[in-house]
């Protein structure tokens, strides 16, 4: 998920004509509410859980996103050579 896919969803939510992706989503009228909803949108499309501290430390859709991925990265299992070997 990039800045510009969380932009969106930001803009979206907060029906706003644009967000940048170092745009607030608390400044530009976000609510512990909306932003409830935003979480479960990234996780719908991402398949990533993000807690609402998270949001709330990194609000940007350029912080999002970089979360989004770092998490992405945890949560993807570690695939050895042996483990994708037919048996």
């Amino acid at each position: 998920m990039t800045s510009g896919d969380v932009a969106i969803l930001m803009q979206d939510l907060l029906d706003s004509d644009e967000v940048a992706a170092d745009d607030s989503f608390f400044d530009a009228g976000g609510t512990s509410m909306t932003a409830l909803t935003l979480i479960s949108e990234v996780h719908r499309l991402s398949g990533v859980s993000l807690p609402l501290i998270d949001i709330v430390r990194n609000p940007t859709p350029d912080g999002i996103a970089r979360l989004v991925t770092q998490r992405g990265k945890q949560a993807a299992p570690a695939r050895s050579d042996a483990a994708g070997a037919a048996p």
